[in-house]
């Protein structure tokens, strides 16, 4: 009885989103154009602001393609018109209209366009929405940190204008904070939304503030506020016969029966959410309730378990491909380069005006200057007066360029760290992408596709050039770095290998910890008493050590990933005394429990690199490297290994 009940219930909720669907459209381009006239006539910056802000939550409540029909539409009206505020909102409506379609990069080239020409009409409430927009892609990708900077950012200029719409960043900060499980804060924002968003008329975004509540009252375990907010939603949702808000209020129902364990419940909504959106424009839309019914009939009907993966699949094949993330984290890195670049310029500026007014300074005193010389051939009181003045001058030169080189100073201090990793991050970025596409080139010019490859290596071709010119920007950084440093005698001195073997350890592990929170690991020293000092260069030791050390981490916590009955990882250093009769000097053995190193490829662990780890996990020059030290010290290192028993490598340095 209660299956029947839900087909109905379907089958009517079906029926009446279609009837609806014929007539939303319709009435959202009517209400839209009737505000594009007004949004064009009206002169006052504050009121086009409010203007756009209401266009832009009409044409929200249809479908993407309507969206940027829209957004089109108002875009030629800006160039018409030369009005900046419509370039602008047509620019974030067309970004909307492609997140909401799932090309995350297209619609992040759109917004960051949107954001830079708001920031040209320099009004809060434009460049506040703009902003607000823009966030909604590194929210959607869960990226939960940068989202809230940018919403954030929205609320601020939003508030500084005094603008009702600040509701827009209060209802998705609260949406944020949901994600990151901080729910108190979730709650706070939310209903501050719901107070300012209950005088406009933004049914659909109603409904999403009353869900992301719902949501926040199911993880408190309060029934009787989350069923209020649910079907608060629910009603809102079924009014609008969006896609978009019907597949986020059942995926949220679902989500609730899911945490209180009513399985088939969940399984029901999910399925809603998928098929509220499936053959529509917002097909992305059915990635998470795919992913969920994929794993709840894994173990229940092999053939729902391969359709619903099938229909995940190709969602996140289009949503999160390796490309798809890798052209957003360079979209991410250009725009933050254009806040840099904006920030410098204003700086320049403000030390421009603050030369001028030095120099001003200076002109003013070098005529008073003058006037007293010319003065002190008359009155011995003036030429005092001249010295004194002409002193001082000197001396306000002398403050000028030593100020100037402290701010020079301090500006390559702060920058230099995180600007070299700016370059090395694109030359990354560019590179794998270059990889993607030699491959793909290789399969159309198998396939005879000679213009899709012509296009393909005219893209590696300008990112090979984009590669060149970041690689020549970080060794020019590198090349700042070595000139502000000073070089390294490598001279020898005695050296105290037991402190160092114990640094250098715990160094290791720490490092180790700090990249990997889940690594455990049990270490030991076993150092003699008795070790004397060894002359030796201290930093190429310690070189050595690291990389012996870290080494030997990785290997245990690549068993420990087995799971082995038993298994405690074990590295643990040891140092002892080499006898005369034995040459005299002192012995590291750095051991390990790990998973040790085939006899077949014992001997070429030294050569340049060559490395037992996976791609992009090793260079191989590690343990080259430190063969080298330590038989430039005249010393000998050895491996001792075998798959079974763990590694244990052996550094001899004489006396």
């Amino acid at each position: 009885m209660i299956n029947k009940t839900l087909l109905v219930f379907s089958f009517i909720t079906i029926f009446f989103a279609a009837y609806s669907q014929e007539n939303i459209p319709q009435q959202i381009e009517l209400r839209c154009d009737s505000i594009l006239n007004l949004l064009i006539k009206e002169k006052d910056e504050d009121k086009k602001a409010g203007l756009i802000t209401s266009f832009y939550g009409t044409a929200i409540d249809g479908f993407p393609l309507q969206l940027m029909s829209l957004s089109q539409k108002l875009l030629k009206l800006s160039k018409q018109y030369n009005d900046i505020f419509s370039e602008s909102a047509a620019l974030s409506a067309a970004g909307q209209a492609y997140r909401l379609t799932g090309n995350y990069v297209k619609a992040l080239e759109l917004h960051r366009s949107g954001v830079a020409v708001a920031e040209q009409s320099g009004n809060k409430i434009l460049i506040g929405f703009a902003l607000n927009q823009m966030a909604h892609i590194y929210k959607d990708r869960l990226e939960n940190e940068k989202a809230l900077a940018i919403y954030r950012d929205a609320f601020q200029h939003f508030e500084s204008n005094g603008s009702t719409d600040i509701w827009y960043a209060c209802m998705n900060i609260g949406i944020v904070y949901y994600n990151m499980g901080n729910y108190d804060s979730a709650l706070y924002y939310s209903k501050e939304a719901l107070k300012r968003i209950n005088d406009a008329p933004w049914v659909g975004n109603q409904s999403a503030v009353y869900v992301n509540i719902a949501s926040i009252y199911s993880q408190k375990n309060m029934p009787d506020s989350l069923n209020k907010y649910f079907t608060l939603a629910s009603n809102l949702a079924n009014s609008t016969q969006s896609p978009r808000y019907l597949n986020m209020t059942n995926l949220s129902i679902a989500e609730h029966f899911e945490r209180i364990q009513q399985y088939d419940s969940a399984a029901y909504y999910y399925k809603k959410a998928v098929d509220i959106v499936t053959g529509t424009e917002m097909n992305s839309m059915v990635l998470k309730p795919a992913k969920k019914l994929t794993e709840y009939y894994q173990n229940i009907n092999a053939d729902s378990t391969v359709k619903y993966w099938k229909v995940y699949s190709a969602a996140n094949d289009s949503v999160n491909s390796i490309r798809t993330n890798q052209q957003i984290q360079m979209l991410t890195f250009e725009e933050e380069q254009r806040k840099r670049d904006i920030e410098a310029s204003q700086i320049a500026y403000q030390n421009k005006i603050r030369t001028g007014i030095l120099l001003g300074g200076l002109a003013v005193l070098s005529i008073i200057g003058f006037i007293l010389y010319r003065n002190s051939r008359q009155k011995q009181k003036a030429n005092k007066v001249l010295e004194s003045t002409l002193a001082n001058l000197k001396s306000t030169q002398t403050q000028l360029i030593q100020s100037e080189k402290m701010a020079s100073l301090g500006e390559l201090t702060a920058g230099i760290a995180h600007e070299i990793q700016n370059p090395l991050n694109f030359v990354n970025n560019f590179s794998e992408i270059n990889d993607e596409l030699t491959s793909e080139l290789v399969d159309e010019l198998n396939s005879g596709n000679t213009n899709e490859a012509k296009i393909i290596a005219q893209h590696i071709q300008d990112n090979s050039q984009k590669i060149m010119h970041h690689g020549k920007r970080a060794g020019s950084i590198v090349k700042g770095m070595l000139e502000h440093s000073r070089q390294s005698s490598g001279e020898k001195v005695p050296t105290d290998l037991n402190a160092l073997a114990d640094e250098c350890l715990r160094l290791s592990y720490h490092g180790y910890r700090a990249k990997d929170k889940s690594f455990q690991a049990t270490w030991k020293l076993d150092l003699d008493p008795a070790l004397p000092k060894i002359a030796a260069v201290p930093q190429d030791i310690s070189r050595v050590l690291l990389n012996l050390i870290n080494n030997a981490f990785y290997a245990v916590h690549e068993k420990a990933k087995q799971n082995i009955a038993g298994y405690e990882p074990m590295v643990k250093i040891k140092t002892s005394v080499i006898p005369p009769s034995g040459g005299g000097g002192a012995c590291i053995a750095v051991e390990d429990n790990g998973g040790g190193i085939p006899d077949a490829i014992k001997e070429k662990i030294f050569q340049p690199f060559f490395t037992t780890k996976p791609t992009g996990q090793g260079t191989g020059l590690g343990l080259s490297l430190s063969y080298d030290i330590v038989k430039a010290h005249g010393g000998e290192i050895q491996a001792l290994a075998s798959a079974e028993e763990g590694t244990t490598i052996i550094v001899t340095i004489p006396l």
